[in-house]
Formats: structure tokens, sequence, C-alpha cells
């Protein structure tokens, strides 16, 4: 059963470094991937107070959000509030059984963790939309 949270552990550090770096899907993101890195550098994993974090080099915080099917983690998805009035999703990676050509693609993951942020920014004050880069260098701005 799919769920979601904004801690994990560090017992997950292996899983989520492979999953962010060494995705096995990541060469369909490759032009919005280098994108991101030109734009707010390189992200990294490090454990701070008992729990896995991620910073992103040019930005001075970054939250995530990451899903687990039982205990097994499948995707995590980056981001930071960048403007006042806006989210930007930074990086999102999904393991290759839940993405849209998997065996759980049925599961949307990518959609759900979309949608997921989308309801907790609605909680945000002065938060007015969020921005995702797509293929192609298109950004996209949806409203919470």
């Amino acid at each position: 059963m799919l769920h979601y949270t904004s801690e994990l552990s560090p017992e997950y550090s292996e899983t989520l470094e492979r999953l962010m770096f060494f995705n096995p899907g990541q060469h369909k993101a490759l032009a919005t991937i280098l994108d991101s890195l030109e734009k707010f550098g390189s992200p990294s994993i490090y454990v701070d107070d008992g729990r896995l974090r991620v910073r992103v080099e040019k930005l001075p915080e970054v939250q995530a959000l990451f899903a687990l099917d039982g205990d097994v983690l499948v995707g995590a998805l980056v981001y930071s509030r960048i403007l006042l009035e806006r989210l930007t999703v930074i990086h999102i990676a999904v393991d290759h059984d839940y993405s849209s050509s998997g065996e759980f693609a049925e599961h949307m993951l990518v959609m759900r963790m979309l949608g997921l942020l989308r309801s907790n920014a609605r909680r945000i004050k002065g938060v007015e939309t969020i921005r995702l880069m797509c293929s192609g260098n298109q950004i996209r701005d949806f409203s919470v």
C-alpha cells in the first residue's frame, strides 16, 4: 500500500541515492535534469538529526516528499519555495516499476505525488502556484 512521508530514516540512503542519481529512466528526462542542474545546482543526500535530507547546491532550503510501498522506497519529489507565491519542483524520481511504463503504472505515482504537493501547497499561506519543468525545457505553472 502506498503512503507518503517527508521524513526517511538513514536506512533508505542507498535506495534514495539509486533512485535519484542512478535511475534507469533518467534518460527520458535528461534535458529537464540538465536544465534543473544548471538553474539550481546538484542535489545531494545527507543525514540530519537522524533522518535523510536532500540539499540542492544553489538553494538555501528544499523539502522532499517520499513515496513508499509498504517499507520500500519507490518515489521522491524535491521542491522549494523559491518565490513566496510559488513552489518549484526541482526533482522527481520514481522506481521503474512505478513509472508510466512499469509494472505498477496504474498507481500513477508521479501524478499522486504532485497531487499531494498541491494539496499541501493549499495550506501554505501565500502559495498560488506550483512550477514544474517538463521535457523540451517547457515550464508549466499549476494553480493550487
